[in-house]
């Protein structure tokens, strides 16, 4: 199965999942056999022309915001043992009286700001309630919320709390399921970064947990261990800091794209938000009557965001954002809808388009990142093979017959005349050919002083050979630094055999290391023939060329560098390599653990 087949696959079967799920979720409806019935006919709402009128609950009546709204009901005949009543109040004071005694009172004591939150209100009726008046007072400062009041649920009190747990999970288990995506994808980006294979999904990961802790507040869901305020004040900060983690991960992630635009959105939102809770809280600022404006900026934020998508997808920045730029517009549709009906729907919570969409987005993304890490470990595993390959190449094509047999031959000959030479050109050739078996090793990166140690070797036996026809100078500033193996000794080698040797009267070789601009820098430079550095891909120098390009690969996969090349015929070559000052190895992690720039 070919890579965008098996991941069109992969996305139906997501998206059959979330809609099967919510299809046969448990449906809760109110019957004496659960213990819970509906308690919403006959009431009666008190006129302020003192005249009653019977409604059938749910209802919205005109009325003023800040006067009450005041319902009588009588309590059946049979009623239930332990028995009480719930329903939810919409950002409105309450207070329920059986016969004028008052039974419950929402809020119980002063609110921490000007806020008033919504809440589930569970009502302990006495043991000798049946056939008495039941009265509920409602009064919000509101007017959308003023005037109306949900269903009212009766029954064995210890059986309501569990009823209403039931009723909101489908609504509840959505935001989880995002939460769950999130987690996941969080995980896997701390887990695979060493891969290079994240660079943005760490904030994705923690965007999409914000979004879970704000559909899970907006579920209406009783939550015992969270107090009603405390509830409020946590959702909405999820919803405001949510906003500045899209703007923020949206420029770690396409920061090519509108950056300094992203970057100042994600600063604007990040104080706003904080400045908007933190006025809340002292009181001076209502969340719920600047509710539209903060609407409307999310709804700003999923138009650009939806603009950010649309462009890296002209772009082809990504190979999976078709799908995702559907989603984001999907979002952008739910939040326009959430803005428009904001005050005509007869709830407070955040419409199902909104939930149904963003965990499509996320069950999207989660397919991604299991592709991206499916396909990016699968990449990591041919690139370390291909490493491999390179490294052993090189070492033997370092190690060619006549340079052997050349080397013993000057080793024999000095063994007569000259034996203190010998020696150390025995314990030379002894180091050259360690440090070249000692590259087949796992070892990804070894200090610059052994490559030093493996240069000098070289050096010290082609001069045996050589004589004064090869000169080399070393200028060595820095060496406290990390390099692949076989990254330096080879080029000296070139220099030596295609540059210098090829002119009779012979050359210099300059050997620099230094440390400019944040990078250590180490150069190769000859005085021989030179060559067109145009030409180092061509065949007609594939020897040469082989090798420099597999140090340059070398270079730049492992530790994050590059290589130059500069050369003219008749005047000299310059090898420049640069290694950035942080060492590196072969998964891309500096010595702090962050990501070179060179990721994924």
């Amino acid at each position: 199965m070919g890579e965008k087949k098996f991941a069109g696959a992969l996305a139906l079967a997501m998206i059959v999942f979330a809609v099967i799920m919510e299809i046969y979720s448990y449906k809760v409806i109110p019957d004496m056999e659960t213990g819970v019935s509906s308690f919403n006919d006959n009431w009666t709402i008190k006129e302020e022309n003192g005249e009653s009128v019977q409604v059938t609950l749910p209802v919205k009546r005109q009325v003023p915001a800040g006067q009450e709204l005041v319902l009588e009901n009588r309590i059946p005949d049979k009623f239930y043992m332990n028995g009480g009543i719930v329903f939810r109040s919409r950002q409105q004071e309450v207070e329920v009286y059986m016969e004028e005694e008052l039974l419950y009172k929402y809020p119980e004591k002063e609110l921490i700001g000007q806020s008033l939150p919504g809440n589930w209100n569970f009502v302990m009726l006495p043991k000798d309630c049946e056939g008495k008046t039941l009265t509920v007072k409602i009064r919000s400062p509101y007017q959308k919320f003023s005037g109306q009041i949900g269903e009212v649920y009766y029954g064995n009190y210890s059986e309501l709390l569990d009823f209403i747990i039931k009723k909101q999970t489908p609504i509840f288990r959505m935001g989880i399921l995002i939460g769950i995506a999130g987690a996941v994808i969080e995980v896997l980006a701390v887990v695979l970064r060493k891969y290079r294979i994240y660079s943005y999904q760490e904030l994705l990961g923690g965007l999409l947990i914000l979004a879970s802790v704000w559909l899970c507040g907006e579920s209406q869901m009783p939550l015992v261990f969270l107090g009603v305020e405390a509830k409020y004040y946590v959702t909405i900060m999820a919803l405001l800091f949510l906003l500045m983690f899209v703007y923020g991960y949206l420029y770690v992630r396409w920061g090519n794209i509108q950056g300094k635009i992203t970057r100042r959105l994600f600063y604007f939102s990040g104080i706003a938000g904080a400045g908007t809770m933190g006025l809340s809280v002292a009181g001076i600022w209502d969340l719920m009557r600047i509710m539209p404006g903060i609407l409307v900026f999310a709804g700003g934020t999923a138009g650009y965001a939806f603009w950010i998508h649309l462009r890296a997808f002209l772009k082809k920045e990504g190979r999976y954002l078709g799908s995702e730029t559907v989603c984001v517009g999907l979002i952008l549709a739910a939040a326009l809808e959430e803005i428009l009906f904001f005050y005509s729907r007869s709830n407070n919570i955040a419409g199902p388009f909104v939930r149904l969409t963003m965990l499509l987005y996320a069950l999207n993304h989660f397919r991604i990142d299991l592709l991206e890490t499916y396909y990016g470990l699968r990449e990591r595993a041919e690139l370390e093979k291909r490493l491999r390959r390179s490294q052993a190449e090189l070492m033997t094509s370092q190690i060619k017959p006549h340079f052997i047999y050349n080397t013993l031959n000057s080793i024999r000959a000095l063994v007569r005349i000259d034996p203190e030479t010998a020696y150390n050109t025995i314990y030379d050739f002894s180091t050259y050919l360690r440090e070249n078996l000692r590259s087949l090793e796992d070892v990804d990166v070894i200090p610059f002083s052994q490559e030093l140690k493996h240069v000098k070797a070289y050096v010290n036996i082609e001069k045996i050979r050589f004589e004064e026809r090869v000169q080399v100078v070393f200028d060595i500033r820095e060496q406290n630094f990390q390099v692949p193996p076989l990254s330096v000794q080879p080029l000296v080698e070139n220099a030596v055999k295609h540059g210098i040797c090829k002119k009779i009267q012979g050359g210099t070789v300059w050997i620099r290391s230094y440390k400019e601009s944040g990078d250590y820098v180490i150069e190769v430079e000859d005085n021989g023939i030179g060559f067109d550095s145009s030409n180092v891909g061509e065949k007609n120098r594939q020897n040469k060329s082989m090798g420099l390009e597999n140090i340059c690969f070398r270079i730049q996969e492992i530790s994050g560098g590059s290589m130059e090349i500069f050369s003219r015929p008749g005047e000299g070559t310059k090898v420049v390599l640069r290694v950035p000052e942080k060492k590196t190895s072969y998964y891309g992690k500096d010595e702090d653990g962050h990501e070179n720039n060179h990721s994924r």
